[in-house]
């Protein structure tokens, strides 16, 4: 009876250890709804889309011109760190192929004495772009799918590019009969250098998105969708061109700075990105929440 009554104390004294030991080093598992419980603090991936180049021109003379949209790819590498389950910073580097299209027209160009005309001038250009952006994000609502605001400075690297000129005269300018001559049409390319470009620039980006979270298992994807516009701060013509010593623009034909003065390079994007979070999924219910991240 004695040895049976210490069987009996010591099987209720290892459960009892058991449990304590349960309770203070077993923490339960956050449920999977829950927003930020699952989340990792750091996601990287990869985003792309299409951007729309316009460059904006104020001042000198204010002249009137035409320039259509335009598309061109956009890529790159993104990393964001969350600070809670509603805000982030984020690194993105960014690659582009811009280009766009500019024309307007000039009437009554005086060519020789009491003799005028009028002329149409394009202005065409394609370059390449690197560009390096800070967005603060602010996340809406719960749940898998939650939008978003954000904005970021942004630093551009203009690249390799041309820039193409042509004029043509205009014959019977304002009539049904309206036609350009190619006869005397100019039509000349440079490339883009530091002289008909700045070498670099700032510049303000914001836009809006919908985040959705992709479940798998016990890891998960997130996709983001976003629309934002950038306007660069400062003014993109080279100090060469500014001061008519510039060597590598098209001479009187190109469309002469000091005509508009400032150019500010402004551009739209969509893009769609893929992030992965740093987190490994969990390998049991008795492993804490959170160990893997």
């Amino acid at each position: 009876m004695k040895k049976a009554s210490l069987i009996v104390f010591f099987t209720l004294l290892l459960i009892g250890n058991n449990a304590m030991a349960q309770g203070r080093f077993r923490k339960p598992l956050q449920s999977q709804n829950t927003i930020g419980a699952n989340e990792a603090r750091y996601n990287i991936g990869i985003t792309g889309g299409l951007t729309s180049t316009y460059w904006v021109h104020f001042a000198g003379t204010e002249t009137k011109y035409h320039q259509p949209f335009n598309f061109g790819p956009i890529a790159g590498l993104t990393v964001e760190r969350m600070f809670n389950s509603n805000s982030s910073i984020a690194v993105e580097g960014l690659f582009a192929m811009r280009n766009t299209h500019l024309n307007y027209n000039v009437l009554n160009f005086p060519v020789a004495i009491n003799v005028n005309k009028d002329f149409y001038r394009q202005y065409d250009v394609d370059y390449m772009e690197v560009a390096i952006q800070v967005p603060l994000t602010y996340y809406f609502g719960q749940g898998d799918f939650r939008p978003y605001v954000f904005v970021a400075p942004r630093f551009t690297l203009p690249l390799s590019g041309n820039m193409e000129w042509q004029k043509m005269e205009i014959i019977d300018y304002g009539t049904e009969n309206q036609h350009y001559s190619e006869d005397g049409a100019v039509h000349e390319t440079v490339e883009m250098t530091a002289q008909n470009m700045r070498r670099w620039n700032v510049g303000l980006v914001a836009g809006v998105g919908v985040r959705y979270r992709l479940r798998i298992s016990n890891y998960y994807l997130l996709f983001k969708l976003d629309l934002s516009g950038h306007a660069a701060l400062i003014n993109s013509f080279s100090k060469e061109e500014i001061n008519g010593d510039s060597e590598n623009v098209i001479g009187a034909s190109y469309i002469d700075p000091y005509l508009m003065q400032k150019r500010f390079n402004t551009d739209a994007s969509v893009k769609l990105s893929i992030l992965f979070p740093l987190k490994k999924p969990l390998k049991g219910a008795c492993m804490k929440w959170g160990e893997y991240d």
